[in-house]
Formats: C-alpha cells, sequence, structure tokens
C-alpha cells in the first residue's frame, strides 16, 4: 500500500476530535462542586459532548443547579431516572466513576474549555463537509450557495460564552447607542413605539426584555390592539416584527392589516364588495405593506419550542425587534402536566426567558376569566387574568425564618415582601423559598376543604391543591381525595433560646394558669398530676416556635401534663395519645409544634374539659389525637409526658415496639400502590420470581403492609428512585371529607419564587401564575355591555400593572369596521 493510499485512509477512518477525558472531569467536577457547574456552564452547552450519555449527565446536573437542589451522585441519579435515561448512561455505577475520576474540581473550567476547543473543531468538520456538498450541488444561484456557507461557518464562531456581567463602561456604550437611535427616531423612547400617543408617553415604548401581557374578554378586541401594536412596528417604524397566531390564519391578519392601514371596511373586503376609490387606496398602501419587516407565522399546534427556535433564527437573521404571540391559552405542550395552571405558568416563565435572551419585548395575548362579568362594574381586574385560585384573609402562611404563621390578611395590610416560607419540591421535600408579595383579587364565592386530620382551608374553587396525580383546583376534589400535607419541617433559620423554667412555666400557664395585670400569677389544677382543661382562647407565642428543639420536646412534654392524656385500650393491644382543648388555635398550634418531630396530629371535635354548671354550660372542644403507629413511637421516644400518664406511657411503648408490622406511617393514596403492584408484577413474570419474594420478605408481595418503610424496602430491591422518593419525603397524604360553600368575601393571592406553592393552613397550596409579566394591559369596551353607553365607539386601555412605572387608564377610539384601535387626538400613524 503506497503513501497516499494510506493517508487516504487515514483520513477516513479518523474519530471526530473529541477528549473523552476532559468530558468526564467536567462531568465529575460539577458533581463535587457547586462552583465548578457555575465556571462550566458559562463555557459549555449540552451539544459540546461528543458522548451523548456525557450530555444526558450534563443536561440532569444542569437542569437540578437551576432548581437551586444540589447536584450529586445520588439527586443526578434520581433525575436520570426520571427520564429514563439511567440506564443508558451505564447506571448510578458510572456517576460514581465520574467522581472518582476526577483530578481536582477547581480546574472544571479548564477542562471544559478543552471539551468546548473540540466541540468547535467537530463543528468546523460538519461545517466543512456541508460546504464541500454545497459546492457539489450546483443546486441554486452561485450567490445563494455562498450565503449558504457563509452562515455555515458563522454557525461554527457563534458558540460563544454566555457572559451575565459586563464593566460599566461596556454597558454605558450600548445604552448611548440607544439614545441616539431614539434620539434619531425624534420621538424621545428607548423601546419600541405603540403608536398609542398616551401608551407610549407612560412606558417610554416596549423595552426590551419585558413580557407584555394584553387581556380581555372574548370579542373585546385584544388581537386587533396587538396587530395595532405590531403594524406600528414593522409599517411605520421598520422594525422587524413577527406574530404567531394561533387562533387566525395568515389570511385574516392580512386581510385586517389591510383594512386597518387602506381605510377599507372589513367586512367589504371579506365580501370583495370593492369599489375603485378602494382599489386606489389598495395600490396607495400596497408598497407600503410589502416593505414592511413583519413576519406572520399561523403554524397549528406550535410548540413554545419551535417559537423559540423561530425567534431566535429571525434574530440572527433580521435583527428581530418584537414578538406577538395570540394567544397564550392557545399553547399546548404536547407533553403530560401536572395540571393546566402549570403548564400556562411555565408557558408564561419561558416567554419571560425569551424576552431576555433576544433582549426585545415579547406580547402575550391571555383571555380573561368571567370574573368581570359577574361584577356591577364590568370593568376587568388583573385578578381575572390568574388561572390560579385564592384564599381568604384568616388563611395562615407557615414562614421558615421564624416557625411561625401569619395570615394572608396581615401580609397584604403590611405590605410585606420577600417573606421565607416552606415550599414543596418535585421530590416532595419541603424547602425555603420566598414569597414576594400578597394582592387582593376581589370578592369571589368562596368553600371551606375539611380534611381527615382534621385541617380547613377556605378558598376558590379554582385554587389549585397537590395531590398525587398532580396539582388540581379545588372544585375538582372529591370526599376521598387526598392532597399533599406537611408531614415534617425543619427548625427556622432563626433559632432562640430560653431558660427551661421559662418554658415550663409557660406551658403550664397555658394549661390552665392565668397572668393578668397586677395580680399574682396564678395555676389551678383538678388534680395532683396537673391534669386540666386548657383555656378557651390559648395559644402558643410565636417565639415557642423559634426554640431549639429539646426545648419544644420540653414545652410539649409539660403542657401534656396540664391535660393531655395516654390511655390502653381494654384489649391492651393499642392506645391513644389526646390533648383536649376549648382552643382551636391551641391545638393548631400544638400540632405544627409536632411537625418539628415527624409527627402527625390528627384534630377532631370533642366535649371540653371542665365541670358543666348553670353559670358557665360545658364548652365546644377539640381533641389533638396522634394516632399512627409511627407518630405514637416518636412522641412517646423523643417528647414522653410527666405526671399520671407516665405508667400508661410506659406501657404503651412497650405494645409499639412488640409490633412486627406497620412500623411507619402508611404511604396512604391508593394510586401509588396500584402502580407498584404492577411494577412487582411484570418484574414476578421476569426470570427468577422467587428470588424478588426472598428479598421481599415472601411470596406476598404487597399485602396488608403499606408502611413507608416497606415502600423503601421495595424501592431498594427494585432499585427505583421514584418509590424511594415516596417512601422518604416530607409529605403526608391527607383525605378530604368534605368541600362545602362558604359564602363570599374578599380573597387574595400571593407569589412564590421557585416552587410556587406554600403551606397555608397545613396544606400545600399553588401560588398565582402571573409573576412573570413586566407589564399587564387590560382592554375594556363599556359598549358591549350597555348598547346605550354615551362612550360606545371608545375603549379603555388600562396599565395594570407596570413594573418599571405608574398605570394608568387610556381611553382610545374603536374602529370596529376597520379593524383597529386609534388615539383620540388624531392618529399620526
Amino acid at each position: 500500500m503506497d503513501r497516499e493510499q494510506r493517508s487516504r485512509q487515514d483520513e477516513f477512518s479518523r474519530t471526530p476530535p473529541q477528549d473523552l477525558v476532559a468530558e468526564e472531569s467536567v462531568l465529575g467536577g460539577m458533581m463535587l462542586s457547586k462552583d465548578a457547574i457555575a465556571d462550566v456552564v458559562e463555557v459549555l452547552k449540552g451539544n459540546d459532548f461528543y458522548r451523548p450519555a456525557h450530555e444526558n449527565i450534563y443536561d440532569a446536573i444542569v437542569t437540578l443547579y437551576g432548581k437551586g437542589e444540589p447536584a450529586d451522585a445520588v439527586t443526578v441519579a434520581d433525575e436520570l431516572n426520571k427520564r429514563g435515561e439511567l440506564s443508558r448512561i451505564g447506571g448510578p455505577a458510572y456517576l460514581h466513576t465520574l467522581i472518582s475520576s476526577v483530578p481536582t474540581a477547581a480546574n472544571a473550567g479548564f477542562y471544559a474549555e478543552i471539551v468546548r476547543e473540540r466541540a468547535v473543531l467537530r463543528r468546523l468538520v460538519d461545517a466543512g463537509t456541508k460546504i464541500v456538498q454545497l459546492g457539489y450541488s450546483n443546486d441554486g444561484e452561485v450567490e445563494d450557495l455562498v450565503n449558504a456557507a457563509q452562515a455555515e461557518i458563522f454557525s461554527v464562531a457563534d458558540t460563544r460564552a454566555n457572559e451575565d456581567y459586563l464593566p460599566l463602561q461596556a454597558i454605558m456604550e450600548h445604552t448611548i447607542d440607544e439614545i441616539e437611535s431614539a434620539s434619531g427616531r425624534g420621538e424621545g423612547m428607548l423601546g419600541v413605539p405603540t403608536g398609542f400617543y398616551e401608551f407610549d408617553e407612560l412606558t417610554h415604548g416596549l423595552q426590551p426584555g419585558q413580557m407584555i401581557v394584553i387581556a380581555a374578554r372574548p370579542a373585546v378586541g385584544k388581537s386587533t390592539f396587538a396587530l395595532d401594536i405590531a403594524r406600528s412596528a414593522a409599517i411605520k417604524h421598520e422594525l422587524p416584527t413577527v406574530v404567531f397566531s394561533l387562533e387566525m390564519s395568515r389570511n385574516e391578519i392580512a386581510m385586517r392589516i389591510l383594512s386597518a392601514e387602506a381605510t377599507i371596511n372589513l367586512q367589504d373586503l371579506r365580501k370583495g364588495s370593492l369599489r375603485q376609490e378602494h382599489w386606489t387606496k389598495i395600490a396607495a398602501v400596497s408598497q407600503r405593506l410589502n416593505d414592511a419587516p413583519l413576519f406572520i407565522d399561523d403554524s397549528p399546534n406550535m410548540s413554545l419550542m419551535e417559537i423559540r427556535a423561530k425567534c431566535r433564527r429571525l434574530k440572527q437573521n433580521h435583527g428581530l425587534k418584537l414578538v406577538v404571540l395570540d394567544y397564550l391559552q392557545l399553547m399546548s405542550s404536547g407533553k403530560r402536566v401536572e395540571s393546566r395552571q402549570q403548564e400556562v405558568s411555565e408557558f408564561s416563565r419561558a416567554l419571560k426567558l425569551l424576552a431576555k435572551e433576544l433582549e426585545i419585548p415579547v406580547i402575550a395575548l391571555s383571555q380573561l376569566n368571567r370574573g368581570s362579568e359577574q361584577r356591577t362594574d364590568k370593568r376587568p381586574m388583573v385578578s381575572d387574568l390568574r388561572e390560579s385560585g385564592c384564599l381568604t384573609a384568616d388563611t395562615r402562611i407557615l414562614r421558615s425564618d421564624t416557625g411561625a404563621e401569619t395570615t394572608m390578611g396581615e401580609l397584604y395590610a403590611s405590605g410585606a415582601t420577600d417573606v421565607p416560607v416552606w415550599s414543596v419540591g418535585e421530590d416532595l421535600r419541603y424547602v425555603e423559598r420566598h414569597l414576594t408579595h400578597v394582592f387582593s383579587t376581589g370578592v369571589k364565592p368562596v368553600f371551606r376543604l375539611t380534611t381527615a386530620s382534621g385541617r380547613t382551608l377556605r378558598a376558590t374553587a379554582n385554587h389549585p391543591f397537590l395531590t398525587y396525580d398532580g396539582w388540581r383546583a379545588l372544585g375538582d376534589l372529591t370526599p376521598g381525595t387526598r392532597i399533599a400535607a406537611p408531614r415534617h419541617t425543619d427548625g427556622p433559620t432563626e433559632r432562640t433560646e430560653w431558660e427551661d423554667a421559662r418554658v415550663v412555666m409557660l406551658a403550664h400557664l397555658l394549661g390552665d394558669g392565668s397572668f393578668v395585670r397586677r395580680q399574682p400569677i396564678r395555676y389551678a389544677s383538678v388534680d395532683e398530676h396537673n391534669l386540666a382543661a386548657v383555656t378557651v382562647g390559648g395559644f402558643v407565642p410565636q417565639a415557642v416556635f423559634a426554640l431549639p428543639k429539646v426545648q419544644i420536646a420540653l414545652f410539649l412534654k409539660h403542657l401534656w401534663s396540664t391535660g393531655g392524656r395516654v390511655s390502653i385500650s381494654r384489649d391492651r393491644r393499642t392506645g391513644s395519645i389526646t390533648l383536649p382543648s376549648t382552643s382551636r388555635r391551641l391545638v393548631d398550634d400544638v400540632a405544627r409544634l409536632l411537625l418539628r418531630f415527624g409527627i402527625t396530629g390528627r384534630i377532631r371535635g370533642g366535649s371540653a374539659k371542665g365541670h358543666k354548671t348553670s353559670i358557665r354550660p360545658r364548652r365546644q372542644g377539640y381533641v389533638l389525637e396522634i394516632a399512627g403507629t409511627d407518630d405514637q413511637r416518636r412522641f412517646l421516644q423523643e417528647i414522653g409526658v410527666e405526671g399520671e400518664c407516665v405508667s400508661a406511657a410506659a406501657s404503651l411503648l412497650r405494645i409499639i415496639r412488640a409490633r412486627k408490622v406497620g412500623g411507619c406511617a402508611p404511604v396512604e393514596p391508593t394510586g401509588i400502590w396500584d402502580e407498584v403492584t404492577s411494577i412487582l408484577a411484570d418484574k414476578q413474570s421476569a426470570p427468577r420470581p422467587t428470588s424478588l419474594s426472598e428479598q421481599l420478605g415472601g411470596p406476598t408481595l404487597v399485602g396488608v403492609d403499606r408502611s413507608v418503610a416497606r415502600m423503601g424496602q421495595i424501592a431498594r430491591v427494585l432499585d427505583r428512585v421514584e418509590m424511594d422518593v415516596l417512601a422518604v419525603n416530607d409529605v403526608f397524604w391527607d383525605k378530604i371529607i368534605s368541600v362545602e360553600p362558604d359564602g363570599e368575601e374578599e380573597v387574595f393571592d400571593a407569589t412564590v419564587l421557585g416552587n410556587h406553592n406554600f403551606i397555608a393552613n397545613g396544606l400545600a397550596v399553588h401560588n398565582s401564575i402571573e409573576q412573570d409579566a413586566d407589564m399587564v394591559v387590560l382592554l375594556h369596551r363599556e359598549d358591549l355591555y350597555n348598547k346605550e353607553s354615551e362612550k360606545a365607539g371608545s375603549a379603555d386601555i388600562m396599565v395594570a400593572k407596570h413594573r418599571n412605572g405608574p398605570t394608568k387608564n387610556i381611553e382610545v377610539a374603536f374602529q370596529g369596521h376597520y379593524s383597529r384601535f386609534s388615539n383620540m387626538a388624531p392618529d399620526g400613524m
């Protein structure tokens, strides 16, 4: 074989440029250090990796990092397993191999540069191959082929790292350029002009990076208003604009634009009833319309990924300046989601991110709910935009900083912002997130939800609650459905500590003591063991929730000694632990303290303790009951009791320890065990089913034991991470007893960053989905509801939310026959 043949053979046998050792070191370093992740994501993208398995691992790490969650071998394995990719990358063992093989996580950024360089070389090879194919194809004009070849080379060069920070000098230079551009337009604004004078004066145009929501009830004219803005940008100011229409066809849009620009009645255009002067008008505007950089896409079933890709291409090729999406509720992700509320919320966040990425304003149209039509004043409110529901003012929110509760009404009245709260994540663990603000959403019908554990909450019918199948609106829930409640919460981030004597005294005063100004401290007890009724208006002071766990145990131990009970059943096989009280607030507070120990308390109505007399009849009472075997064991071991109950407590603990089954709280929702049974049945039909039965402790794979411990055992044997999540989490699945109408009153909603949910009255509830918009514009036409209105032919543009400026109601003219809105003053368009 001569040298030329060997050279040609070597050329064809080459592998693309890559460095697998560097790729492995990058991934191993990312799983060892959060700082390494921050360094790497500024350099690499997922497709920079040569091995597809490495790209999958990188995507999983970045996803976890973006959620603020740890990214180690265990959590990355869990994320990959959820995606069905764990076995394809080599299983958990390969992740541990990556970690053990990395020289040092501190050099992850340098390893990433090596990986990126190899990726650029691979793209260069691909681009060269495509250019060669273009040259040999001889298909098309030479100039077009050269442009295509240049685009291929540009795509290779356009692999810059994402810089989130710039020196002030560079920022000022860019700002001066924008000011000069605005000055050249002679309009004194930095953003995209809308063509509505008062609106532009208020907003200085639509700003880059903004997401603007235009909302109205059907037939008010939101599509028309959005097209007016698109016409102003593209036709009058020659700013490249794209309209994605999920409702109207491109021909319908073009006809509306022609009607508005040529001032020809839209119905005449549709019917073709045109006179000579109409054709003259069409000829006058045709060239201007043809030259306008306005793009229209009416593709059916368009996904957000397609929209994003098309916008990026338009930005690169045409300098895109404005995006209009008509409309939000018609979008579909094409994948299974927990709820429609969550899906729309994801679209909203993604559009905001798109606006920031491309540095352009994005307008999203949205349909309002029927809230405005149910009011005497038909004018819409921002609350009509939200697809999530609302809660009453007395709803108690659990803070993560102090461990205490505060109500929605108190947060609203004080204007509180950035409030730390507990929020449940995808792994069913509670983490700290921040509630940014609470807002009123008007007077609405509310319903009272009651659960088996005694929790109650009042909310509107569309407020979402977390079920095993995802977030579902209250109106869709029925008795028997199980919803998420916290089984355990961590201690507050802000801790305090008292003297033990102070803790003990407070517990006894809450029992049946009293502390009145200018009177001695008094305490009464019906017997030597301090068993007595608690006070009617008693509650646990907020400072107690910030105590360390050991002092909370001391507090509960002595509180139980004043009125709590521990008893053994007659057959001495079970027992009960209860705390009766005439104060609902007190038993709620005690139940919340028990969550620090992972103990779920159940509250039920019952008789209050105390003597019934003609002067003071027996009061309505409540009983806090610790019923679960695992909960009782935790209480007796970690808290305990004093006084006469000590003997009964010791006996009950011996009974619990003697049990062999049901040693842990049950995993309740039937759907969970249906899935487990199905998986086990599939495994049994596979080879060696006997071995599976032996590992699970016998032929009855699920049986009567449906405890957390049993779920954990099955998860370990089957190596199913999703089952392990169900076995080890912070959620208690509480059963709904009733959902009943409870009148009408003012209700409120909140915005929570991150997971978008919080704990309210001891239940997991979703927050508002309207936190992403920088501006919310509501449209209202009074003549739609009152044909005799003096404002016939006019409309209100209501800037109801403006993150960077004031709000205002702006009156404009509505010219429906021309399919446009216009200024009340002479229109300069």
